[in-house]
Order: C-alpha cells, then sequence, then structure tokens
C-alpha cells in the first residue's frame, strides 16, 4: 500500500514556491528597468520640450572643452596633456586636486541633467495618466486609475525636488575649484559658492581691475539675482527642501465652512505657500530646465575667468 502513496507539496512549500516566483519576477523587472533606464532616457530625449542643456553641441565644441578643462589642470601643477618620458627616467609627481575637482563638477552636472531627464518623463507619463486614461487597455477601475494617477504624480515631484537639489550642489562644486585656485584651499566643506564669490569679489576684484571681465560679470548676475532664475533662489529652494518640507503640489485650502475642526496657525504650511511656493509641474520643470542651461552655459565663463586670473598672476 504504501508503494501507492503518491508525494504531495503541503501548504507551506506552496506558499515557498510562490513567494520565490515572485522574488524571480520581481527581480527580472528591477533588471529590465536598471538596464533599459539610460537607453530610454536618451530615446525620449529626442522628443522632450524643452531639451536637457549639454555642456557641448558638438564634437568640435566637446574637444574644446577638454582642451580647455586640460591647459587648466596644467597651469594648476597637473599632468600635461601629452607626457613623454625616457625608458630609465623618474617620472614627476604632479597635484591632481585640480583635475579631481574638475571631474567631480563634470559628473555634477551629467548627474543633474539624468535628474531633470526622469522629471520630464515622470511628467509625460502623470499628464499621460491624467489627460488620455481612456488609451489604456484595458482601462483600469477608477480606483486604481486614482492611485496610478497620485503616484505618478509623486514620482515627478519627488524628481523634481532631487533636480533642484543637485543643481544648487552644482554650484557648490564650482566654488569648490575657485576656493582652491584663487586662496588655495583644499579642504573645502562649508562654505557655497556665493560665500566663495563674495571674497573674490572682495579680496581680488579690487586689486585686479582687469578681473572684472565678461565671465566674472555673467557668474556674479547669476549669483546675486534673486529671480526664480538666480542662483539666490535656487540655494533658498534647496535649503527649504534638505532643512524643512518636501516638494508638493500645493493644495486647495480646505478649511471650508464643513471643516470638522480648526487649525492654529501651521508654519510649516505657511513656508510652502510663501517660501517654497510651488508652481505647476509644467512651470516647475521650466525652472530646472532654466538652472540646467545656467550650468552648462557658465561652467566655460569658470573655465574662463580662471585663465584669467591665473594669466594674471603670471602663471601662463
Amino acid at each position: 500500500m504504501t508503494d501507492n502513496v503518491k508525494p504531495t507539496v503541503t501548504t507551506s512549500q506552496n506558499g515557498e514556491a510562490e513567494d520565490t516566483e515572485r522574488l524571480a519576477a520581481a527581480i527580472s523587472e528591477a533588471l529590465t528597468y536598471t538596464a533599459h533606464e539610460p537607453i530610454f532616457l536618451m530615446r525620449m530625449e529626442e522628443f522632450f520640450s524643452p531639451k536637457p542643456a549639454k555642456l557641448a553641441n558638438s564634437k568640435d565644441e566637446e574637444k574644446n572643452l577638454n582642451r580647455r578643462i586640460g591647459r587648466l589642470t596644467e597651469k594648476l601643477g597637473g599632468p600635461p596633456r601629452l607626457l613623454i618620458v625616457g625608458k630609465d627616467q623618474e617620472l614627476d609627481t604632479y597635484d591632481t586636486y585640480s583635475s579631481a575637482a574638475i571631474t567631480e563638477i563634470l559628473h555634477s552636472f551629467h548627474r543633474c541633467r539624468r535628474s531633470v531627464c526622469r522629471a520630464q518623463v515622470c511628467l509625460i507619463g502623470s499628464e499621460f495618466y491624467r489627460m488620455s486614461p481612456d488609451v489604456l487597455l484595458p482601462r483600469p477601475e477608477p480606483a486604481v486609475l486614482e492611485g496610478m494617477q497620485s503616484a505618478m504624480s509623486e514620482m515627478f515631484w519627488e524628481h523634481a525636488e532631487t533636480s533642484y537639489i543637485r543643481l544648487a550642489s552644482f554650484w557648490d562644486r564650482i566654488g569648490q575649484l575657485l576656493d582652491y585656485v584663487f586662496f588655495n584651499i583644499r579642504q573645502y566643506e562649508r562654505d557655497g559658492f556665493p560665500r566663495v564669490m563674495d571674497r573674490i569679489h572682495a579680496n581680488y576684484v579690487p586689486l585686479f581691475t582687469e578681473l572684472a571681465s565678461h565671465e566674472w560679470d555673467h557668474l556674479w548676475e547669476y549669483k546675486k539675482s534673486e529671480k526664480v532664475e538666480g542662483l539666490s533662489w535656487l540655494v533658498r529652494r534647496r535649503n527649504l527642501l534638505i532643512h524643512s518640507k518636501h516638494l508638493e503640489a500645493l493644495a486647495e485650502d480646505d478649511a471650508g465652512a464643513d471643516a470638522i475642526f480648526s487649525s492654529a496657525f501651521n508654519h510649516l504650511d505657511e513656508s510652502t505657500r510663501t517660501k517654497l511656493k510651488p508652481e505647476t509641474p509644467t512651470i516647475e520643470l521650466d525652472h530646472l530646465h532654466s538652472h540646467l542651461a545656467a550650468a552648462a552655459h557658465l561652467f566655460p565663463d569658470v573655465l574662463g575667468f580662471c585663465e584669467f586670473y591665473l594669466a594674471v598672476e603670471g602663471r601662463n
């Protein structure tokens, strides 16, 4: 009789098998998303409006930018672009701090750009779910659709917030380079770009009047601007996002006649409305593109200003 007994799978074994299958499916989706996202962003960029700014718009511009970076780092003690040594010649020691600082700036810019692209993709998706849900097959149930719309909107605001923080941090890295070039400071931790610019304005511009070139004028104008396209506005928003409030759509005032309780003065809500002042997603995306474009357009001015100062100092 025992020969006729067939093996059976217990409930716990069934549960473990199902868990394993779900885990395998989730890992597969994660791998697909991770591998496809860079390609997907590049493909979508062709159809973006506005298009995200670049540091170089052609191969020639890219080569010229790389040459300028190479010359600048060489003047600051870095290795030459072409290094020829004999077989038994002892290698010289070079100061690679400036090269590392500029590389950090470049990496920071590309991360800013990817973050803005992610925000733009999420805006496209959230607007699609909001305006054209009928084209979805099968059409989700109302409750499911509402959840999808809310999730897509939240993803946009999250990526927009990250983009603002990264864009402001890009200028901290510019300040790191300027602090080294002008003041030989390497331990750069707390002073932001505005403070470094203020020190240059107080200590060097009066001493070397020729430093007040068009490169300096462009950087100084962006640094002190209080408008939404200026750095002062960007830094204030970054500080609020890091220390006080997250970025989200501004909710309507729901303290109506049928409210079930009266609220005392809410300082966080007031900060959102008066200091953070979120706009519509489309306007917020325009702000992000404006500051990304400023980073791209002013980076050559940063290099030019450093080059000009080294020439004034006699470090040609």
